[in-house]
């Protein structure tokens, strides 16, 4: 479905490969990354919380964009990505619609390999997740085969730090505590964390052969979340509830944030929210207990989830 010069259309699973090689040819033989990842610093906090040490994501890092509405217009004197080096770019996949989706280095990262896919760069669509660019998401993650893969999203308001649509891609070989917690079922593929975890969530099962009648059931609750403002976070994965080629995309409504992103010890964002914390201070790092992760995580938690599940029932 997609061709580059870089990718054929039948190999798609050379996608890790490829990305893998390009980012270690760019990160050791170019200036291009803002500073170098090499072996951060990890721990394991109450056998779930994953830490890495990362202080220079916050003080090399691009200052983040200031943004208060989650359907914010696409600005062209702002950063976007249409404005990087080409030396950025690891590759292209060209759309059937003549679209163009790059696929860029994170000048700075939060760990090896963490790229950025910019779905449709050319259209200049802001950052609101849409139904073509969740198709795309799916159809990668589905030929890709190394489990270590995982596609974030962060909407506006939501701690994305740049209006203009793209998704995070993460290499990790840990499992995330999200991948391994019990779901309940919700309806059809939906699955549901509810309100006794500390931020809930949605799961949507998605196999195969019946990729986009679940993607359709996905759209319609990304689609009410547009609609009342609800701020959220969407992890793509390949671990979790069973099953190897299934892909999982999990979505947590959460409170709204305002303003440009702030970069304190960390931020909960889409890898927080899985159990992930990159964290950017060595004191927070070496004393963080996992009852202090836990009291950010809940200051994200919306108090109306309940009322959310029952108007999705609505609308499913």
């Amino acid at each position: 479905m997609y061709k580059s010069n870089n990718l054929t259309s039948d190999n798609l699973n050379s996608f890790t490969s490829l990305l893998k090689t390009k980012w270690d040819e760019i990160h050791n033989e170019t200036d291009i990354f803002r500073y170098k990842i090499d072996d951060l610093e990890e721990r394991i906090v109450d056998g779930k919380y994953f830490l890495q040490l990362n202080p220079d994501r916050r003080s090399k890092r691009r200052t983040p964009e200031e943004m208060t509405s989650i359907c914010q217009p696409f600005d062209e004197k702002k950063f976007h990505f249409n404005k990087v080096s080409s030396k950025e770019i690891l590759f292209s996949l060209e759309g059937e619609d003549g679209d163009l989706h790059t696929v860029l280095v994170n000048v700075s990262p939060i760990s090896r390999y963490h790229s950025l896919l910019c779905p449709s760069v050319n259209r200049c669509l802001p950052q609101v997740v849409t139904p073509d660019s969740l198709k795309l998401v799916v159809q990668i993650m589905f030929q890709v085969e190394d489990r270590d893969v995982r596609i974030g999203f962060n909407s506006i308001c939501g701690f994305a730090s740049v209006n203009h649509l793209h998704y995070h891609i993460f290499v990790e070989e840990k499992s995330l505590h999200i991948e391994c917690v019990n779901w309940q079922h919700f309806k059809g593929e939906m699955y549901l964390l509810d309100d006794e975890s500390t931020v809930p969530a949605f799961c949507f099962k998605i196999q195969k052969e019946s990729s986009s009648q679940t993607l359709q059931q996905a759209w319609k609750v990304l689609e009410y979340f547009l609609e009342k403002s609800i701020a959220h976070n969407i992890l793509f994965t390949k671990r979790g509830l069973g099953g190897d080629d299934v892909v999982y995309l999990i979505v947590w409504p959460r409170r709204n944030t305002s303003g440009a992103k702030q970069l304190s010890a960390f931020n909960v964002a889409v890898l927080e929210l899985s159990g992930w914390f990159p964290i950017f201070d060595e004191e927070e790092f070496k004393n963080v207990q996992a009852k202090d992760l836990q009291a950010e995580l809940m200051k994200w938690k919306r108090d109306d989830f309940k009322s959310i599940c029952e108007n999705i029932k609505g609308i499913l």
